[in-house]
């Protein structure tokens, strides 16, 4: 059997309805003769999702016994996939008609793109931000430190960090587009592990585009093709563990990529700050062993049942 053109990519965790609303945008986002296989897998969710896709004829599925988190769970669907080209796709995403081919027409006609992405929209069909450059400390220290994004400069950093004024109205390259919805060639990609496991929830695909673009590949995106995204269906169920798992990877992020002046004043300001909310006795405090264990690169253990 011949390989299809593309490979699609699905990890799932208790997202049953979504997923299914996902795959069955599939058909028909192809308006031309471009093949597909999908690989799904299921991260033992508990609503459902496993069993109802194990009645699909149109999917593979792999179904883990405990949650691995989702760039272990890419990697098991790359390993199992055979296409030239690999789109990486959250289940809470829909395609619109033809966006999958117009993803692989743009590929097609820019040999020298790495891979492309869609432009997002809201449920309700409202642009959605969702393209970024590299995260950069004041970005990423306003994140991370609430009250911080309030200052202007810091401000100012997030919205260039979320690209929040640029024009998206053409095709055009972008530093670190979501792994939401992103097509790439499977010839320029690590062989093995698509994704760094390292970072299990966040900032997989950050490391996956700076690994790129320190190739001088670069990744697009193209108005043409378009998805609606409800953004966040499966790392919203982190509950109380999202702000571990979150600062955690981006101290590994700057630990790997950036000079070391930048990870001490990225603990030390982000220590002060939730040492403020953990004195003031604040619900959403982090734990201080939590915290701690965060701030040394350790986004700790994923739960294996979503968590309020």
């Amino acid at each position: 059997m011949s390989a299809p053109d593309v490979s699609i990519l699905v990890v799932s965790w208790n997202t049953r309805e979504l997923t299914l609303r996902c795959l069955d945008t599939l058909p028909a986002s192809v308006d031309d003769g471009t093949t597909f296989e999908t690989v799904v897998v299921d991260n033992a969710s508990r609503d459902g999702t496993a069993d109802a896709l194990a009645e699909r004829d149109d999917v593979t599925l792999i179904r883990n016994d405990h949650n691995r988190g989702f760039a272990e769970g890419v990697n098991q669907a790359y390993a199992a996939s055979r296409g030239a080209l690999v789109l990486l796709l959250n289940s809470d995403v829909e395609l619109a008609p033809g966006a999958l081919s117009v993803l692989v027409r743009f590929l097609r006609e820019h040999p020298d793109a790495a891979g492309v992405g869609p432009l997002y929209l809201n449920p309700d069909g409202s642009p959605q931000a969702f393209h970024y450059r590299f995260p950069t400390l004041p970005a990423m220290l306003a994140s991370a430190s609430g009250p911080l994004r309030l200052l202007p400069p810091l401000a100012r950093s997030v919205r260039r960090y979320g690209m929040l004024d640029e024009d998206f109205s053409r095709p055009r390259p972008v530093p670190q587009p979501s792994a939401s919805c992103l097509l790439l060639r499977r010839e320029l990609l690590p062989p093995v592990h698509l994704l760094d496991e390292r970072y299990p929830v966040y900032f997989n695909d950050v490391a996956l585009a700076r690994w790129l673009a320190l190739r001088g590949r670069e990744l697009w995106m193209t108005p043409e093709a378009t998805v609606r995204h409800v953004h966040g269906a499966s790392t919203r169920m982190l509950g109380g563990t999202l702000a571990r798992q979150h600062i955690g990877a981006f101290v590994r992020y700057l630990r790997a990529y950036e000079p070391g002046y930048k990870l001490a004043c990225f603990r030390a300001v982000v220590l002060l700050q939730k040492l403020a909310v953990y004195a003031l006795r604040r619900s959403d405090a982090l734990p201080l062993r939590e915290l701690v264990a965060a701030l040394r690169g350790d986004p700790g253990p994923l739960p294996q049942a979503p968590l309020s």
